[in-house]
Order: structure tokens, then sequence, then C-alpha cells
């Protein structure tokens, strides 16, 4: 009797995933506590994220060592191996109908498309459409005055815009740092360190241009703060 209950209420929590039944509606309905409901959509709810946990770390094992099989994937995820060949046989079918996809457009809506993106001219167009060769991606030149444009654009509108005055958020953040570390730190030393956050950066990375362009913005709200 307990497991025809059990099984008529799984039967109606599974088909109220939108959950527009109160769980005393289906407890009335099969006759059982209110609690008991509760429980087992609980229990339904765990299972689910669960399986979503499960799916998420199976793609992500898909994608990076291909080579493993069913079995070995699911070893790692401690999951069923019945469950990682349902995930990989979606998977694959993904695949393949993204590259026949790809392979089924056009090159005439491929060029069109880049050269859109790119701004190429449509003589350019027409040779590339010609060798069946994709068009370059458009080569962004870096300049001091280039850098010191963006920083200006970001620590004058588009961040100020955001996040507000420069001056208050760095007061802010040395007062929160002043107690985390015991030293008393000023609006100008939050501004030198971001700073030097950036510089730790540029060395792993001396091409990202993000990293100086935020490095340079930083030294300009730090030199207006100190000279207030």
């Amino acid at each position: 009797m307990k497991e025809t209950k059990r099984k008529k209420v799984l039967e109606l929590l599974e088909a109220d995933r939108s959950r527009s039944r109160s769980d005393a509606a289906i407890a009335k309905e099969v006759g059982c506590v209110t609690n008991y409901v509760y429980n087992l959509r609980k229990e339904l709810s765990d299972k689910s994220e669960l399986r979503a946990r499960w799916e998420a770390q199976i793609l992500s094992l898909l994608e990076s060592v291909p080579a493993w099989s069913p079995s070995d994937i699911a070893k790692a995820v401690r999951c069923p191996d019945g469950l990682v060949v349902k995930v990989r046989d979606k998977w694959k079918q993904e695949q393949e109908r993204r590259e026949s996809a790809a392979e089924s457009t056009p090159q005439e809506h491929k060029t069109s498309v880049l050269v859109a993106a790119t701004g190429l001219s449509a003589e350019v167009e027409t040779s590339y459409l010609e060798t069946n060769d994709l068009p370059p991606a458009p080569v962004e030149v870096v300049t001091r005055s280039s850098i010191l444009s963006t920083a200006k654009s970001y620590i004058t509108r588009d961040r100020q815009a955001d996040h507000g005055d420069a001056e208050d958020n760095f007061s802010r953040i040395a007062g929160y740092w002043s107690l985390h570390t015991g030293v008393t730190l000023t609006a100008t030393d939050v501004a030198v360190m971001m700073a030097l956050l950036k510089v730790a950066r540029i060395k792993q990375n001396p091409q990202h241009v993000d990293n100086w362009v935020d490095g340079a913005g930083y030294f300009a709200c730090g030199g207006e703060i100190a000279n207030k």
C-alpha cells in the first residue's frame, strides 16, 4: 500500500514540474500527509540537481579527454555508466549537427558575414569568394594614444556611470583593507596597489592590452586623488 502511494505521488510530482499544485493538494488526492509529499518532492529535486552536476562533469571530460571510455568517465564522475553513454551519444549528435550545418552553409554567406564583421570592401569580398579563402582578422594597432584614450573613456564615462565616483570607492576599499591588514591605507594607496596588480598581470601577459589600459586608469585616478 505504501509503495503504491509513493508511486502515485512520484507520478504526480513528475507531471507537476512547474509546481502548479501544492503539496497539500497532492496529499489530499493520494490520501497521505502533506509532509510525505514534501519529502518526496525534495528527494526528486536532489536527484535532479545531482544528475545535472553529473552531466556537466561528463560533458567537460568528453571535451577535455576524448580518449577516455564511458567507464573511465563514470569512475571519475562516480555516476552510472549508462548515463555517460546517453550524454556522450547526445553530445556526438550535437557535434555532428553543428559540423553538418557548417558544411552546408554557402561560401558566399560565410564570406559576407565575415566581410560585414571586418568591414572589408566588396572587391576584397569577391577575391576571397574566388579563392575560397577566409579573410584575415583585422589587426588592432595599439598605440600610446589609443591606450590613454580608452583609459580616459573608462574612468570618465563608462565605469564612473556604473560604479560611482572613484575617490569614494577607493576610500571605501581603503577602509576595508585597513581593517583586514591592520595597516592604515588611503584612497591613493588603493589606486597604487590596483595599478601594481595590473603590473603583475602584465608580467604574465604583456600583450593583453586591457592590463595597460586599466593600469593607466588607476594611475590617473590616484594622481587626481593625491592632488585634491
